[in-house]
């Protein structure tokens, strides 16, 4: 019955509707996840096909609201981070969960359904530790790479070839390069930004290898299972995924994606000998 009133809910806004002109059309990038809080959805105008290279500019006026169990939960716009949220994690995203989204922007209004997909299953990496000796120098790797055995493998059940993708993180805020200056010039910051995104894919492992990562100790791994909308906004030949101006779109009334993710994690540390 809940999911005949949603499917209700989401037909009667189209119906409702009365198709606009383009030149205030808008796009929504919005996207939730099991466990976390609502923060990470954007609004920006629309460039023009005509003018591909034109610029987005960030939405900050917009009146958005996400459903869930018939409750409404206004979000906020945050200056610093030009994203919409829920300022507190009041909304609990879990697997199943159908999910309404409603975007008013200058008297336009859209929306979109998603379903919050089930879990990863049965994630496991192929050792909790990464050893790799000290490096000193280039000179270190000639006749013999340090590198050569630093891998660890990630492996899950996906028996029906969905769609996941894994994130690497560094969880400190101590740096201790791998390598030396004179094989890799580590900069300032480099661990704020750093982190290790795979496109989304149907295989069932991914290798953590240590040249790729930055630092000795604790990382997290994280696999994410990705929905059908975003799967068919990834495999679609014609979508750019940064500026999501092209189908597919599953907003009503504008353009963009409104999806959710599911996932899992597991840690491991690299350390010297």
């Amino acid at each position: 019955m809940k999911k005949i009133l949603f499917i209700l809910l989401l037909f009667n806004f189209s119906c409702l509707q009365v198709e606009q002109s383009p030149e205030n059309n808008y796009v929504v990038e919005a996207y939730v996840y099991t466990g976390e809080r609502v923060n990470d959805i954007t609004l920006k105008t629309l460039v023009s096909l005509d003018n591909p290279e034109g610029e987005s500019i960030m939405i900050s006026n917009g009146t958005v609201k996400m459903v869930k169990n018939d409750r409404e939960y206004d979000l906020t716009y945050n200056q610093g981070t030009n994203k919409y949220e829920i300022q507190e994690q009041t909304l609990n995203i879990s697997p199943g969960d159908d999910l309404f989204l409603e975007v008013n922007v200058d008297g336009r209004e859209s929306a979109a359904t998603t379903t919050v997909p089930s879990f990863p299953k049965g994630l496991s990496l192929s050792k909790d530790e990464m050893i790799i000796p000290e490096i000193k120098s280039a000179a270190d790797f000639i006749g013999n790479d340090p590198l050569a055995d630093a891998e660890i493998i990630m492996d899950w059940d996906n028996p029906a070839n969905e769609l996941h993708y894994v994130v690497i993180e560094f969880r400190s805020n101590l740096l201790r390069p791998i390598l030396p200056p004179d094989v890799q010039e580590v900069v300032d910051g480099i661990l704020e930004d750093f982190a290790i995104i795979t496109p989304p894919d149907t295989v069932s492992s991914y290798t953590i290898t240590g040249a790729l990562l930055p630092s000795y100790g604790p990382y997290i791994a994280r696999l994410y299972k990705v929905n059908q909308e975003y799967a068919d906004l990834f495999e679609s030949e014609e979508q750019d995924s940064r500026d999501l101006n092209d189908p597919p779109s599953n907003i009503i009334n504008a353009r963009g994606i409104f999806t959710a993710f599911s996932s899992d994690s597991l840690s491991f540390e690299i350390i010297k000998p």
